[in-house]
């Protein structure tokens, strides 16, 4: 009698096991590219003045305005569409192929203006080079989202780490040895290289040449919302760096993106991986009717709960990682970094609009999200501009709060999605977090600070108990099912 309930339990041990072996795989091969361009970005601030990371920093936030296309919109039709597997991929490949080409392209004949209209030479040059790769970067993206419609996660996820930790590799190495504004670009051609090879090499599906008009007429009209609403999100994100560049000079705007990238750099090797995570299960639930609250409450205590331990970090140790490591001149971006780093704890609402109308197929209120969160933030940015950057970063994570509740209400008026649970859950992480913050203070202020270590011993004597406080505040969470592992799959 003992055996026969030992084997089932044993069984499912191993199960759960296999299953959180498989999770945290998939977890860390998505946040591995926001580690990779985050040890990039601190390189660079090692070896290159603000000035001159400023002007790569006004080029990225071009090319994020063209990558945009890839990861939203057909993407998320591809995930979410009950058509027929072949004509989705199809179709939607040749949809991807050709607006990434045409943006790339009117971004390459724009890039000289631009350099002439910043005054931030060798802003062309950057931005043709990056512009020319992006229709081979969309290729990836298609790839990447044929697996997940397959069904094939882990296939995704290993090609997916391959190709950032050679990223990581390979740039970190060109910025060592080559203290250039080209080795951050060889960079990012590196990962799109990398990337085509191994979804080339490994990818279950190829481009085939059908072309269904219904079905791209029925893509577009889904993907419509989408895209507009990824556009106003990149306004509201880039228009600080972009108005800096105008109003100030390219050395603000690498003070500005340099604070903002350490933290949201950060928060973001947990934020962008949950993102695809929750596209996925949100997809499936609604392909499968199921109750979208379910996954809602799961990811934003989740989300929240990881991003703002994580922000807690940043805010106790980011003064002494920057004395210590960089340039002096990169500590005026000091209350920029603290600033988003609570900007990317307070944003689970804004993460969750999209995948949650989307499964829901009705994209036209996310766009109606994102128009009036842009608005707000956009006539933020207008009026904290020309107060510098410390007014500036703090208005931005107000207004990102503010717009967390505008989602949660939104979610619940025209989504009808219950919500009760995952505002508690938002309650929830944000208190752990604050608790988190506050012991790991006066750990570091009150005794790590006694031992009288060197610089470089202290912060790393209190990362490493940031990390054990962190993994019992984890099981705390769960223990209050405020945080849950089933999160971290698809």
């Amino acid at each position: 009698m003992t055996m026969t309930r030992t084997v089932p339990a044993a069984h499912a041990l191993r199960s759960a096991g296999k299953q959180g072996g498989k999770a945290l795989f998939a977890f860390t091969a998505r946040s591995l590219q926001q580690a990779s361009t985050l040890v990039i970005t601190l390189l660079a601030a090692r070896f290159l003045p603000p000035s001159q990371y400023g002007v790569y920093s006004l080029g990225v936030v071009f090319i994020v305005l063209v990558q945009t296309m890839t990861y939203t919109g057909f993407y998320q039709f591809i995930l979410t569409s009950k058509e027929d597997d072949g004509a989705v991929l199809s179709t939607c490949f040749w949809l991807i192929l050709g607006l990434v080409s045409l943006a790339s392209l009117v971004l390459a004949l724009a890039a000289f203006p631009l350099e002439w209209m910043f005054q931030a030479p060798p802003l062309g040059p950057v931005l043709l080079l990056l512009a020319l790769i992006q229709p081979l970067a969309s290729m990836g993206t298609w790839s990447s989202a044929a697996l997940l419609r397959r069904g094939d996660v882990m296939r995704n996820f290993t090609v997916m780490f391959a190709q950032n930790l050679v990223a990581l590799i390979g740039g970190a190495a060109l910025l060592w040895f080559w203290h250039s504004i080209y080795a951050l670009v060889a960079f990012r051609y590196l990962r799109v290289l990398t990337g085509a090879v191994l979804y080339a090499l490994l990818g279950r599906d190829r481009p085939q040449g059908t072309f269904r008009r219904d079905l791209a007429r029925k893509a577009a009209a889904f993907s419509g919302g989408l895209y507009g609403s990824r556009f106003l999100g990149f306004l509201a994100r880039y228009a600080a760096d972009l108005l800096l560049g105008m109003l100030h000079s390219p050395a603000a705007v690498g003070l500005y993106r340099f604070g903002n990238r350490v933290a949201t750099g950060a928060t973001d090797v947990f934020n962008q991986p949950m993102t695809t995570f929750a596209a996925t299960q949100f997809g499936t639930a609604a392909r499968q009717d199921r109750d979208l609250a379910i996954p809602l409450a799961r990811f934003c205590g989740t989300i929240t709960l990881l991003s703002g331990l994580a922000g807690a970090v940043i805010i106790v140790f980011a003064h002494d990682a920057i004395a210590l490591f960089f340039q002096p001149s990169y500590l005026a971006a000091l209350a920029v970094t603290y600033a988003m780093a609570l900007r990317g704890a307070a944003g689970v609402g804004q993460m969750l609009i999209e995948p949650a109308f989307a499964a829901l197929g009705k994209t036209a209120w996310v766009m109606m999200f994102d128009l009036l969160s842009t608005v707000i933030a956009v006539a933020a940015i207008f009026a904290a501009s020309p107060f510098g950057l410390e007014v500036l970063a703090w208005t931005q994570a107000g207004v990102v709060l503010g717009t967390t509740g505008w989602a949660f209400a939104l979610l619940h008026w025209r989504g009808h999605i219950r919500i009760g649970r995952a505002l508690r859950n938002f309650a929830g992480a944000a208190a752990l977090s604050v608790i988190y913050g506050l012991i790991l203070l006066a750990a570091c202020r009150l005794g790590i600070a006694a031992l009288h270590l060197r610089p470089a011993a202290a912060l790393a004597l209190g990362l490493a108990f940031a990390g054990v406080l962190a993994l019992g505040m984890l099981a705390v969470a769960a223990r209050l099912r405020i945080f849950s592992l089933q999160a971290f799959s698809g």
